[in-house]
């Protein structure tokens, strides 16, 4: 019986079980968000996104798109750092969720002429350790102090794999256990026909490099061929991120601001000069 935390709940084992059963990623998505998405309503893309807008590469684990959402899952096997913020939250851990959710939420401005703009942006960051959190499914939202008003239309939800009961009654508990199990005996069994089959897919998983390659050929391969990766788009997509690289910098910036990042985190996370964050800020 393979153990799964020997794959690791980054590796490309998470990217597959989402990418080969769409019904299982909407009964996360669904039962962590409060959403009602359809597989008709959503495209996934797990392909590594190289941007130059924070001078390195940004790879989102698992992109998924609908009309109305542009949605993020990054996954965490592993503390970072054990540093604590005043509210007892690891501080690299936030810093990392305000990262992503500003980087996908400048992202709309990109694609005005695609509608993006009107998208909600959510990332999901799934945990396999303890947050130091009550409920093991935490909904954040951005909010203005001075206005006494959220914004809902950015949203963070945080999963602590390690706050959910071995014996959930929960689906989406259970289903998010599964990701993080040692033994998948008990899944294989589940009341759950999306838990049951995930299971029976990890279970004759593959674990070595070759068939990693093999597999992420593969992937790489059918995308092309729904034109995900076709030449022409790639070339369009480049040209308007050049053109767009200092405006869509300069909204990464403020929404990271806006989000409560000071001044100096804004600089190092975006590998930018401290002087130009604060000339933009105060423009």
């Amino acid at each position: 019986m393979p153990k799964l935390q020997q794959i690791g709940l980054t590796d490309f084992c998470f990217k597959e079980l989402i990418h080969k059963r769409p019904d299982y990623l909407l009964l996360l998505v669904n039962g962590i968000c409060n959403l009602k998405l359809k597989e008709s309503d959503i495209e996934i893309g797990i392909e590594e996104e190289r941007g130059e807008l924070t001078l390195k590469t940004v790879q989102f684990d698992i992109k998924v798109v609908s009309q109305d959402i542009l949605l993020d899952i990054e996954a965490q096997n592993k503390k970072v750092s054990l540093e604590l913020n005043e509210h007892n939250e690891y501080s690299y851990d936030v810093s990392r969720e305000f990262y992503y959710l500003s980087i996908l939420h400048s992202k709309n401005y990109q694609y005005r002429e695609l509608g993006y703009r009107k998208k909600k942006s959510i990332v999901i960051f799934i945990y396999a350790y303890d947050l130091l959190c009550e409920s093991p499914i935490q909904e954040l939202s951005m909010h203005n102090k001075t206005k006494n008003i959220d914004y809902d239309d950015m949203l963070i939800y945080r999963v602590s794999l390690a706050k959910i009961p071995e014996a959930s009654k929960i689906e989406v508990e259970r289903a998010l256990k599964l990701l993080s199990e040692i033994e998948l005996d008990n899944y294989l069994n589940d009341d759950s026909t999306i838990i049951k089959e995930a299971a029976n897919m990890l279970v004759h998983y593959d674990k070595s490099e070759e068939a990693a390659r093999i597999r992420e050929a593969k992937l790489k391969d059918d995308f092309e061929k729904k034109g995900h990766f076709t030449a022409g788009m790639n070339e369009g997509i480049q040209i308007g991120k050049r053109e767009g690289k200092q405006e869509a910098t300069i909204e990464i910036i403020k929404t990271m601001h806006k989000n409560g990042a000071n001044e100096e985190t804004i600089a190092k996370m975006l590998s930018l000069d401290l002087e130009y964050v604060k000339k933009v800020l105060s423009e």
